[in-house]
């Protein structure tokens, strides 16, 4: 009985020995990472939907913002959130990758996880030669083992086997392959719901369905199919400003108004909860719970003069005003956030009211104290941005003129912001120009 006892004792320390000494991998994920949980893809805690283009020459653009930038805009102002690009770089045998391209790899997945994007990695791209493969997997899966913030996707000949081997050489890193990938690839929508994530190639699925993803080819006419699939019955439906509200200066100026003060016709709820704003008693729009993100206009706008009147109620307060927002991804990052703050008194920085977001400080903190009604004017009109707050310029400058404001989206949806915080808005009207 002791020999026995002695044995087991002998085994349990041998077992802690390889575990310890790295023969056994431990996978760890980081809190942007892809995975799979209970048969449902995550982006670190969130469910997250796929919505690709294929863009396979963007693999080589060695991190030039010139050419990341304007790509994930395009992708999001239709309603995309995922590009898909060919891993460049490889030398001839595929033993060896350029650092280039693994810089590339990791810049274009951070920059599509801050605007809520994602990246999926093709990693053999048109290659089919066989030595070559062998060794490509086994390069790329030793260069990406750590970034776990991409999708690797495999397809071609023999694609089942690659997905495989490079998932056990890079375990943890998402794959998305025929077989064995932890995304199946099919060629057409599934007739029922899958229990695992499904990515149909080169087809938006008819049925919104949770589990199937989809990537397209990336032509003109992807564009704007997957932007007619994701329009809102709203942006269809009849409707008819309201322009009694206006003064009779704005009318024969030609301003629109966005809210008649009884209804919420003419707006739509972009997120989850479409209850999250009501018109209240005294006929303003205001936030009531969260979780539908924002409330966006019917149409969308490209230079225009808009003017509202927007309160807080309590300081230390968080909301926005969304200029040129796209379909889908953080509007504060592909269009622009005009920042509401509760922080009457606080220095300006770029975080405060009037602030582009994250971007550009006011010249001057203008809010009021909350519980006051705020006056708003912005003009935008190609890359010329000027903003006006209670009187006092806080906004005046020209988008080219900033090498990360250069590539933002000129032409999109306004919206009001739901983050969570009491915000109410009256007195909204537009001008084209």
């Amino acid at each position: 009985m002791k020999n026995r006892v002695y044995f087991l004792v002998l085994m349990i320390f041998a077992a802690a020995v390889v575990h310890f000494s790295g023969c056994a991998t431990a996978i760890t994920y980081g809190k942007d990472d892809f995975k799979v949980v209970s048969g449902v893809l995550k982006r670190g805690d969130k469910d997250f939907s796929i919505k690709a283009f294929q863009v396979p020459a963007l693999g080589a653009c060695e991190g030039k913002v010139s050419l990341m930038a304007p790509t994930l805009v395009r992708i999001a102002e239709v309603g995309g959130n995922v590009v898909c690009f060919d891993l460049a770089g490889f030398s001839g045998d595929g033993k060896s990758l350029d650092p280039k391209a693994l810089e590339t790899v990791n810049t274009l997945a951070t920059r599509a996880k801050d605007q809520r994007m994602g990246v999926m990695v093709r990693i053999l791209g048109a290659h089919t030669d066989v030595d070559f493969c062998k060794n490509a997997v086994n390069t790329a899966a030793q260069a990406l083992k750590n970034q776990g913030m991409a999708i690797y996707y495999f397809d071609g000949p023999d694609a089942a086997k690659y997905a495989k081997e490079f998932s056990k050489l890079a375990p943890g890193r998402l794959t998305a392959a025929p077989k064995n990938g932890d995304i199946e690839v099919v060629s057409a929508s599934p007739a029922s719901a899958p229990d695992h994530p499904v990515l149909v190639v080169s087809a938006i699925p008819k049925e919104k369905t949770k589990n199937v993803h989809f990537l397209l080819e990336g032509k003109e006419e992807d564009y704007a199919a997957l932007d007619a699939a994701l329009t809102n019955p709203v942006e269809k439906a009849p409707w008819t400003p309201d322009n009694s509200l206006l003064s009779e200066a704005e009318q024969k100026d030609g301003f629109i108004s966005l809210f008649d003060g009884k209804t919420l016709n003419g707006w739509w709820v972009w997120g989850g909860d479409t209850n999250g704003f009501r018109v209240s008693p005294e006929g303003w729009m205001e936030w009531v719970k969260a979780g539908g993100e924002a409330i966006y206009t019917r149409d969308r706008y490209d230079n225009f003069i808009l003017r509202l009147e927007f309160k807080l109620k309590t300081e230390g307060s968080n909301s926005g005003v969304f200029l040129r927002a796209p379909r889908e991804a953080r509007q504060s990052k592909i269009g622009m956030e005009f920042q509401i703050m509760g922080d009457h008194g606080k220095a300006p920085d770029n975080h405060t009211t009037g602030a582009v977001y994250d971007q550009i400080p006011p010249k001057v903190n203008a809010a009021k104290p909350a519980g006051q009604w705020n006056t708003l004017e912005i003009i935008f009109n190609g890359p010329m941005l000027k903003a006006t707050l209670n009187g006092k310029v806080v906004q005046d400058l020209n988008f080219d003129e900033n090498e990360e404001l250069k590539y933002r989206l000129r032409r999109g949806f306004i919206g009001l912001q739901d983050h969570a915080h009491y915000v109410a808005f009256r007195n909204i009207r537009v001008k084209k120009l």
